[in-house]
């Protein structure tokens, strides 16, 4: 079969049946509701559920003729290997960045500076972190972090200064707060 043509596709009718690309199994120009546009779609069966799938490859002129074929020769290279395209596309689409706990203090500082009159109290805010938790709690995963980390953060420098224990305690506290909510 002949590999669907630039000027077919641009012709495409709204009323026209779906056109095969020609060069891909299963993958067919469906036309859209103005001349010369359409939405790609390739149909297949999935060799992990053994259903019939069809999965979007982006509309056309948006999406080239080449451009389509290209895409749904790497979906089908997907399937031989026995492997689902949508499966694994939402897969990589579901991969969440946790962000580590000075990751997540520095995006929190950035966040709150516009709202502090002081630059130098917005200073020391980050300072006090960077001194006192980044050494301990610095390269740790915010959802790997507990109560005991924090504790130990804070058992060096509470008898000796409170004060600053105490507002290290609070940033801790909001950092934690962010990341939760985050």
């Amino acid at each position: 079969m002949a590999i669907l043509s630039d000027v077919k596709a641009r012709n495409l009718k709204p009323d026209d049946k779906p056109v095969s690309h020609g060069g891909v199994t299963g993958l067919v120009l469906h036309p859209g509701s103005m001349k010369g546009h359409g939405k790609w779609v390739l149909r297949y069966v999935s060799p992990v559920t053994g259903k019939r799938r069809n999965s979007g490859l982006g509309s056309y002129p948006e999406v080239g003729v080449a451009e389509a074929g290209r895409r749904g020769q790497e979906m089908r290279e997907q399937l031989t290997k026995g492997l689902d395209p949508l499966e694994e596309k939402a897969k990589a689409t579901t991969v969440i960045h946790i962000p580590t706990f000075l990751q997540a203090a520095e995006t929190l500082h950035a966040d709150l500076l516009p709202g502090w009159k002081n630059k130098k109290h917005g200073q020391q805010w980050i300072n006090t972190i960077r001194q006192y938790a980044v050494p301990t709690l610095g390269a740790l995963p915010v959802n790997h972090i507990e109560p005991r980390h924090i504790a130990d953060t804070l058992r060096p420098i509470w008898l000796e200064k409170a004060e600053t224990a105490n507002r290290l305690k609070q940033r801790l506290h909001a950092v934690m707060a962010w990341a939760w909510v985050y």
